[in-house]
């Protein structure tokens, strides 16, 4: 409904300074002799359109893949980045024009200090260009759960120069669009999804033998057994360094419940550490 009210204005306020511009003479005059309410009206024009195209685009996106109303993936985040993106520029020609400099004369400056703008907006630039290539990828879409680099999450939003998840402890983390596209991507939702692991390191000395303290875990997890299939724990050895040893718990859920999932995380991590506590402290 939002969508389609704001659809409404945008045609209703093009339609009247295009239908005045056009046929009022004293108004198209005006206009015309007032630099700045000449670049003002442009860019009002202009932003309508690009708005109106960018609501046309996720309407009938949103229509052929079957998305419900209000819901957001990738594909609309792009869609909206490349509008902003439109829009920012049309801001910047309207000062411009406001000050009576040309477009022609404002392509002629650009070439001539391009390679300075190109320092000076270079991680922007990249962070940008990104985000689109994310936006319309298929590497992670919104409300998968990935990683990204160290970071561990659920994909809340694909912004035009940042990337937001939704971490574990329930903390919005945001990260630079550059470092996601370079950065190595883990996606735990291309498999099942109710396939969980956590990860943690433990220091030898601590540890007699790994499956006592998978049976550990798994006594401690007695409480949540209904939600998790009773042959699929594994304690899985991931690599062994001098003083400590990194580990992969592993379960996997009867349903995707989220709460339940961090639930039995926090009671995993918490398990380990009583583990740790119980023979002679924790690191």
């Amino acid at each position: 409904m939002r969508s389609i009210f704001k659809f409404l204005i945008y045609i209703l306020l093009s339609g009247v300074i295009i239908f005045l511009y056009n046929t009022n003479y004293e108004v198209s005059n005006m206009i015309r002799g007032h630099q700045v309410l000449h670049s003002i009206s442009g860019y009002v024009v202009f932003i309508a359109i690009v708005s109106i195209l960018s609501i046309v685009f996720k309407w009938y996106y949103s229509w052929r893949y079957k998305i419900s109303s209000g819901k957001k993936n990738n594909v609309h985040y792009g869609i909206e980045n490349i509008a902003n993106f439109l829009k920012g520029l049309g801001i910047f020609i309207t000062i411009l024009g406001s000050f009576g400099i040309a477009i022609q004369d404002l392509v002629t400056a650009v070439t001539i200090v391009a390679a300075a703008i190109a320092i000076i907006t270079k991680e922007y630039i990249v962070d940008f260009l990104s985000g689109i290539h994310l936006s319309f990828s298929n590497a992670f879409v919104i409300g998968d759960y990935v990683k990204l680099g160290e970071q561990r999450g659920r994909v809340i939003g694909i912004k035009m120069l940042k990337t937001i998840l939704l971490n574990d402890d329930d903390d919005v983390v945001v990260i630079p669009n550059t470092q996601v596209h370079y950065n190595e991507i883990i996606n735990y939702t291309k498999r099942d999804v109710r396939f969980m692991n956590v990860d943690f390191q433990i220091a030898l000395k601590f540890i007699n033998s790994v499956e006592e303290l998978e049976n550990d875990l798994i006594n401690a997890l007695k409480s949540f057994e209904e939600y998790i299939e009773p042959s699929s724990y594994n304690l899985k050895v991931v690599e062994v360094k001098m003083d400590y040893i990194d580990l992969k718990f592993q379960y996997t859920l009867t349903n995707n419940d989220m709460e339940i999932q961090r639930q039995i995380r926090r009671k995993t991590i918490r398990e380990v550490f009583n583990f740790v506590s119980s023979r002679g402290g924790a690191e």
